[in-house]
């Protein structure tokens, strides 16, 4: 069998993880055996298929033991490339050598791979009475060598699964009681995920509470809520540029009434769900047996003719144009220290995790003296990877996800500039894009040029927005589409 890459052993997780699929075990692999079995554990079944977060927290947990092991693996790997080497260096052998060694050479084999199927009985056997001088018993031995030092790595891959899975099925047990505790406590899924994105490493509760403190701003600031509805434009947004559009493709109506049963097929549509179905869902034993086949849309449904014979003509509304990447500039100048720049933390995570939801680009633009892009998106995944121990080189020194404060005053020519230049250089892929200022405003006005490119770029579909935080007076909010005000008080120390 082919050696299973990591991405493979990854992408098995996501799958279940995104839609509760559950791969067939084909194969002899400790690995794979470990995750087939938790995956058919009904219990994280109905957690991971309910819960987003505990999505999340199985992806990143049994993720992080696939990387462990393979890690332990590996280095089992290594420590044998030397003695394959030795395997090689016995095609050299002169005819004398051959005939003085053999023995001590099925000697020391023996004692390191006794236990790995080594046959050193039969073996001797081969190279007696001048066996030693068949070219075949020596392919034979070599043979049987590397199968022995192949068998050596595959037992301590297995050893390594069996140390570690009872760690990580009860630290996987751990964290979902921390997840319940959150919701007897009130605690929002969103929030909750907010959190958990925000952490650097394994979920503590000592941790998760520091960055719930940053995320919770948020109730106290509605505003990061509405402004982060506008920037993802959200299909709840009041305004004119929405239209009603008739969908028919689907040939869906409202089902008739019940002589227009056709008969039974699978889905999730409760509405047309048998009475079995439901019995199901009203017990508490077959309960979470119920959710799965909601959630991977099993359900035994009713079949109606009229699903299959009437195209529909119902109106929703949807957006009159296609929603652009976010593009996100946060001031880091001494001006925003303390509590703004908590805000701002907060703001910032809010936006993420719309844009994730959105499938859009989201674009950060860290700006004060100097200036310095991130691409969002990237940056999560890197930081999702890192938390299972696939470590990825940090180019932009940014891997920490709080925003480093620069120090100094803000230079807006060098952050128009970038923001500009990306709407200008993209192509289509920067059209109709919503760009957030979030700062003091304290910004020294620049060139009249810059200044006049915001009319422009608003004229071609970009919509500009401005975070205030703080009390300051700015003539900026002329150039935006809506500016959101934050005032705080800084608390007295004494």
């Amino acid at each position: 069998m082919s050696k299973i890459n990591t991405a493979y052993y990854l992408h098995l997780i996501k799958q279940f993880t995104d839609r509760g699929d559950v791969f067939t075990l084909e194969v002899s692999d400790p690995i794979l055996e470990y995750l087939h079995q938790t995956m058919n554990n009904p219990l994280i079944q109905s957690k991971v298929l309910s819960s987003r977060l505990a999505g999340k927290i199985f992806y990143e947990t049994i993720g992080k033991f696939v990387l462990d092991c393979l890690h332990q693996e590996q280095f089992a790997s290594q420590r044998a490339i030397s003695e394959k080497k030795q395997i090689e260096k016995t095609k050299e052998w002169t005819e004398a050598k051959k005939e003085d060694h053999w023995q001590t050479l099925l000697d020391t084999i023996d004692e390191k791979h006794k236990e790995d199927g080594f046959d050193l009985d039969f073996m001797k056997k081969k190279f007696r009475a001048s066996g030693w001088d068949n070219p075949e018993n020596w392919e034979m031995l070599r043979h049987e060598w590397s199968t022995a030092i192949d068998k050596r790595i595959q037992q301590q891959k297995a050893d390594a699964v069996n140390k570690n899975k009872k760690f990580t099925t009860q630290h996987l047990d751990r964290q979902f009681a921390l997840m319940e505790n959150l919701k007897t406590e009130g605690v929002q899924e969103e929030q909750a995920m907010q959190a958990w994105e925000m952490m650097e490493g394994q979920w503590t509760e000592t941790e998760f509470e520091k960055k719930l403190n940053i995320v919770n701003i948020q109730n106290k600031y509605p505003e990061i809520g509405d402004v982060a509805k506008r920037m993802g434009r959200l299909p709840d947004e009041d305004g004119k540029e929405r239209l009603f559009i008739q969908s028919g493709t689907s040939h869906k109506l409202t089902h008739a009434t019940g002589s227009d049963i056709e008969g039974i097929t699978i889905g999730n549509d409760l509405h047309a769900m048998m009475p079995l179905e439901l019995a199901q869902y009203a017990d508490a034993e077959t309960e979470k047996l119920f959710l799965k086949k909601y959630m991977t849309r099993k359900l035994q449904i009713f079949r109606y003719k009229s699903e299959i014979t009437k195209p529909s003509r119902r109106l929703h509304p949807e957006r009159a144009s296609l929603r652009g990447p976010m593009i996100v500039c946060i001031d880091s100048s001494d001006s925003m220290n303390g509590i703004p720049k908590k805000i701002e933390a907060s703001l910032l995570s809010k936006l993420e995790q719309t844009a994730e939801s959105l499938n859009r680009d989201c674009f950060l633009i860290d700006f004060s003296v100097g200036i310095r892009p991130i691409e969002l998106r990237s940056r999560r995944k890197q930081r999702a990877m890192e938390r299972i121990g696939m470590r990825v080189e940090d180019n932009e020194n940014f891997a920490k996800g709080l925003f480093p404060f620069i120090g100094g005053g803000t230079d807006a020519q060098k952050m128009l500039n970038l923001t500009f230049s990306l709407l200008d250089n993209q192509g289509d892929r920067y059209m109709n894009a919503d760009v957030l200022w979030i700062t003091d405003f304290l910004i020294p006005r620049t060139s009249e040029d810059l200044m006049r490119k915001f009319k422009d770029y608003q004229k071609r579909g970009t919509r500009f927005y401005g975070f205030k935080i703080g009390n300051g007076k700015s003539d900026w909010e002329q150039y935006f589409d809506k500016v959101y005000e934050i005032h705080y008080t800084q608390p007295r120390r004494y």
